[in-house]
């Protein structure tokens, strides 16, 4: 008969295949959120340059088209930049989500590793002991 031990690994690897995937899911989840953040960041700096550049071109004179032609474009920036804070929003929402569900499969994992190593203990002091008394009675009958 197989010791119990054996009966709980398939479990066990299915909480390591389920970690494993959660890890995976988590790592994906800060990349696409790194890259929302660095898009993010890309746009504020291209919005302080364009309005340094309105700034130096206003000081030089510019006509009601063109200070129009930079408003509409720093609002269109500016736009842009809200809809990139909600997409950072979401996707950091998406991480913090993901790193819940990555450590809940996590502690589960480590619990059954801890389980099956004590069945494995178990069964090893048992099988000890029965070979240690199997070999006191070998010993008693040699008298």
């Amino acid at each position: 008969m197989a010791p119990p031990s054996d009966r709980f690994k398939p479990i066990q690897k299915i909480a390591l295949h389920k970690e494993r995937k959660a890890a995976a899911a988590l790592g994906e989840s800060l990349k696409t959120r790194e890259a929302a953040v660095q898009r993010l960041d890309e746009l504020r700096q291209y919005l302080a340059e364009y309005q340094e550049r309105f700034a130096r071109a206003a000081r030089n004179g510019l006509s009601s088209s063109q200070i129009l032609e930079y408003q509409v474009f720093i609002s269109k920036l500016e736009t842009a930049i809200e809809q990139q804070e909600g997409n950072v929003a979401r996707t950091q929402k998406n991480c913090d989500s993901s790193k819940a569900d990555w450590r809940g499969r996590y502690t589960k994992s480590k619990a059954m590793d801890n389980a099956v190593g004590r069945m494995v203990d178990e069964e090893r002091r048992s099988d000890d002991k029965k070979e240690q008394s199997d070999n006191d009675e070998r010993g008693q009958r040699k008298r």
